[in-house]
């Protein structure tokens, strides 16, 4: 198989899976309060937000990995890799202990750390040891999945990855109709993680017989790894606090109500999202190979247009769904859960900060990145701090507004400082032709049904949400194909569309 067509078909699979797990974070979170309940429910978020922010731990080894390991197998250099994957299983053996350790800890002082009760308590415990468990054997797992994306298998380990997935669907379902005790189905769908372990395994000595799963470090290869690896780490870590610090503030500030109330919000941006990022993929790879070949005019090109169709399609997910967020709040948790409306629709439009994806291609080949490094990291501070204050006041809302100032505070510094000063873009005709030009007349229309909507009076909210995203389509395409697209624009997607 050609590499063009291993790298379309992991992007395709990727795809995929990620539109997939959107979709299992979507439907288990009603399915999983009518069996457990809201605080139980809440127990399972905080367990898994406390593992999930503990991937910090990875020191951006992920990406330095594959790096590296892609340059040995290109060079043929058999010994540096067998050495450099040697020396991974060495640090995230010492990785999954470590995370090991600082669960334990946290199921010490858990009632200390968070707001709950003896028998929460006791319950959030018996999670973590579990999860103490299934996080040692999938850093294990990291490396190897590493190792087989370096040989260019994206869309067979996605593949692989879809078996746990399929899995914990059937989970959720068995939890439903046998009422299945929450610690077992809490076990099992952790332990499907590790469903893959053993294939990667095999597929490894299958691919590459002169690699061995003996643990040893090789300081003289890894040390290059490393360094890389926390170079990357350095630009995530703000935003993944930013992301991940959220439910265990809810947490620890106002109790296991609120975290189930964060998971119920971040289901619906998740599918938003997915969606969203979905259609940067395809443009994304095209500003990589354009920026290799420094070609300004195609930079400019690929910045100015990549921009503005994300930002059609952002404005139209976005603005249709905010549409119809009560209705699907009643449908998905329920009438008792429409206070959260507003908070959900302050997060969801929030997302439109993602129509700068088409440039974070172009800005990560810069080399002066220490002031993204620094903004990111006061933007981060200061909305954690914000959040933290705020959510004893508007409890889930609090972190909402901490993430949106984040967002804000983001977005001004690379319009007003990166982009005019470190690209050398025209940052007013950007904000202006790809941003404002085309999604303010989608908002106008938006405004216009929001006023209107409540004239439409129907008992059954399936049939009420399809007659407002229908009217609403019926209004934007005509103004998106004859007002905001130009020629070149309908060539480009018709283009897009043939292939």
């Amino acid at each position: 198989m050609s590499s063009s067509k291993k790298i379309f078909g992991g992007l395709i699979w990727s795809v995929l899976y990620n539109f997939i797990n959107a979709i299992y974070g979507f439907i288990s979170v009603p399915i999983l309060l009518t069996v457990y309940g809201k605080e139980q429910y809440g127990i399972i978020g905080l367990a898994m937000s406390i593992n999930v922010y503990l991937r910090l731990m990875d020191m951006g080894l992920s990406s330095g990995n594959v790096k590296f390991f892609s340059s040995f197998i290109v060079k043929n250099d058999k010994v540096q890799l067998k050495k450099a994957f040697s020396s991974s299983l060495v640090l995230y053996l010492i990785i999954g202990f470590v995370n090991l350790c600082l669960v334990y800890l946290i199921s010490v002082f858990s009632d200390k750390i968070f707001t709950l009760n003896i028998d929460q308590k006791n319950t959030l415990d018996i999670l973590l040891y579990i999860l103490m468990i299934t996080s040692f054997g999938s850093w294990v797992s990291s490396s190897l999945e590493q190792f087989i994306r370096a040989n260019d298998l994206l869309g067979w380990q996605q593949r692989i990855i879809l078996i746990p997935k399929v899995l914990q669907f059937f989970l959720i379902f068995i939890a439903l109709y046998f009422e299945l005790d929450l610690i077992i189905y809490f076990a099992l769908t952790t332990l499907s993680v590790l469903l893959p372990l053993p294939i990667y395994v095999f597929k490894i000595k299958k691919i590459n017989s002169t690699i061995t799963f003996t643990p040893k470090y090789y300081k003289d290869v890894f040390n290059s790894v490393l360094l890389y690896s926390i170079s990357i780490f350095s630009f995530s870590i703000f935003q993944f606090s930013a992301n991940y610090l959220r439910p265990l503030i809810l947490g620890a500030k106002v109790g296991i109500e609120s975290v189930a109330d964060y998971r119920i919000l971040e289901g619906f941006a998740n599918v938003i999202l997915i969606v969203g990022t979905s259609f940067v993929g395809v443009i994304l790879p095209t500003a990589s190979k354009i920026r290799a070949l420094d070609d300004k005019n195609k930079e400019l090109q690929i910045a100015f247009d990549g921009t503005k169709y994300i930002s059609i399609f952002l404005a139209s997910i976005i603005f249709g769904f905010v549409l119809v967020s009560k209705e699907f709040i009643q449908i998905y948790v329920g009438k008792s859960y429409l206070h959260l409306v507003v908070w959900l629709n302050v997060w969801i439009i929030s997302l439109l900060s993602t129509h700068i994806s088409a440039l974070s291609g172009l800005v990560l080949t810069n080399n002066n990145l220490k002031k993204i490094l620094y903004m990111s990291g006061i933007s981060t501070v200061i909305s954690l701090i914000l959040a933290w204050f705020l959510v004893g006041y508007f409890k889930v809302g609090g972190v909402v507004i901490g993430y949106t100032i984040y967002t804000i505070m983001q977005l001004l510094f690379y319009y007003i400082y990166y982009y005019p000063k470190v690209m050398h873009y025209d940052t007013i005709k950007l904000l202006k032709n790809s941003f404002l030009k085309p999604v303010l007349p989608i908002f106008l229309i938006f405004i216009f049904l929001f006023f209107v909507e409540d004239l439409i009076v129907l008992d059954n909210l399936y049939l009420k949400i399809i007659i407002i995203e229908l009217i609403f389509a019926v209004l934007i395409i005509p103004i998106i194909y004859f007002k905001i697209l130009n020629t070149n624009d309908k060539l480009f997607i018709f283009g897009l569309i043939k292939k």
